[in-house]
């Protein structure tokens, strides 16, 4: 083992401090080989200024060497100068072995900063070069995906489905992911579950289990997001989901429970708020109802739906005492929730004010009329 590779070996095993003194004392009389390795050790274990200055030494007596450039454009990258790379990247030829690679990475880089045609044009270029590349097919997959253009990325996913060079992409999942967005579900669950079978993901185990709900099999549902909850459950997307299967399958009580268990990993999540609302009070449990919307309201004090359920339930319950200090010395838009402040009011026998309140109540629609009144006169004479 040479005293390189005795480097690498010490800091893979933790010793970070000895892997990096050796390796200063192998720059000390290194050969422009050996400093590349080098620069490359320091670049895997995350010491990007020492790895920047290996090959900037390099770069200045290589100028055109192109693995030196496409390191230190991904160096730049991790840096966050992203411009200064793109430099670098520009200077690798057409004709050179590393070019297709460049591209890739201008393409990434160029999509970053918003430039998504400019990004497409790089990747269709590079394709024209090498029509058959494995590699080029996939990035342009993934690009068509991430800019919301499914129907393409479909098209270039089914060219590299069965590519042994990207086995570890699991593209038949890529694939479901694309085929689901353009409404496929049939397809999207058949590929969904050959791409399981390679290999399980979050996302791949999200995106079947919404698939099956769109074709409503509510049971493959239910079973894909309870894996799912075991694996990961912070993986707060699934529990709404999971809980309108239980609904669609007629389990109120699976569902609440599922949505309260949601609200533990995620408890400023509004949308569970409102979910938990609306299924205790399909249960009838207005305590339960009427603390759900409440917090739901107090999570979003502009929401006038979450306040509107909660007055509905309180009103339901006669709990006008609760209605007036929700409602009271405020002013909405909507009428509805005047309304119910009025007949709180007139139900705790503040005549007065349930009079005032339903006078403001009827205020605008009393304009509304006035001008329609007004406009009749004014065509008929």
């Amino acid at each position: 083992m040479n005293d390189l590779e005795t480097a690498n070996a010490l800091m893979n095993s933790g010793q970070t401090e000895e892997g990096l003194d050796l390796l200063k004392e192998v720059l000390k009389k290194a050969d422009d080989g050996t400093r590349y390795k080098a620069g490359m050790i320091y670049q895997e274990y995350g010491f990007i200024d020492e790895a920047q200055a290996v090959y900037g030494a390099l770069l200045r007596r290589h100028p055109n060497n192109s693995n030196l450039l496409v390191q230190m454009s991904e160096i730049l990258i991790d840096k966050g100068e992203e411009n200064q790379a793109i430099d670098y990247l520009q200077m690798i030829h057409s004709l050179d072995e590393n070019y297709l690679s460049a591209q890739l990475l201008l393409a990434d880089l160029y999509q970053l900063q918003g430039l998504d045609e400019v990004a497409e044009n790089k990747l269709l270029g590079a394709l024209k070069m090498a029509p058959h590349e494995p590699v080029l097919l996939f990035a342009l997959g993934e690009f068509y995906l991430s800019i919301g253009e499914p129907h393409e990325a479909v098209r270039y996913y089914k060219q590299v489905l069965n590519a042994s060079v990207l086995a570890h992409e699991n593209v038949a999942l890529k694939l479901a992911e694309a085929l689901s967005l353009c409404g496929e579900f049939e397809q999207a669950s058949l590929y969904y579950q050959k791409g399981l079978k390679q290999g399980k993901t979050l996302d791949g185990l999200f995106g079947y289990a919404v698939t099956a709900a769109r074709l409503h099999k509510f049971k493959t549902t239910i079973q894909t997001l309870e894996e799912l909850k075991a694996l990961d459950p912070g993986y707060s997307t699934l529990y709404p989901v999971l809980a309108h299967a239980y609904e669609h399958e007629g389990d109120l009580n699976a569902a609440l429970k599922t949505v309260e268990e949601g609200l533990i990993e995620d408890q400023y999540n509004e949308r569970l708020y409102s979910e938990a609302g609306k299924l205790a009070a399909k249960l009838h449990d207005w305590k339960k109802a009427a603390h759900y919307y409440q917090a739901w309201f107090e999570e979003d004090p502009e929401n006038l739906e979450a306040l509107t359920r909660l007055v509905e339930i309180q009103s339901q319950q006669e709990n006008y005492e609760d209605i007036i200090q929700l409602l009271d010395n405020q002013l909405f838009a909507d009428p509805m929730l005047t309304w119910f402040l009025a007949t709180a009011y007139n139900k705790t026998e503040n005549v007065e004010l349930a009079e005032r309140t339903m006078n403001c109540a009827l205020q605008p629609f009393r304009k509304i009329l006035s001008f329609c009144r007004n406009t009749e006169n004014f065509f008929g004479s």
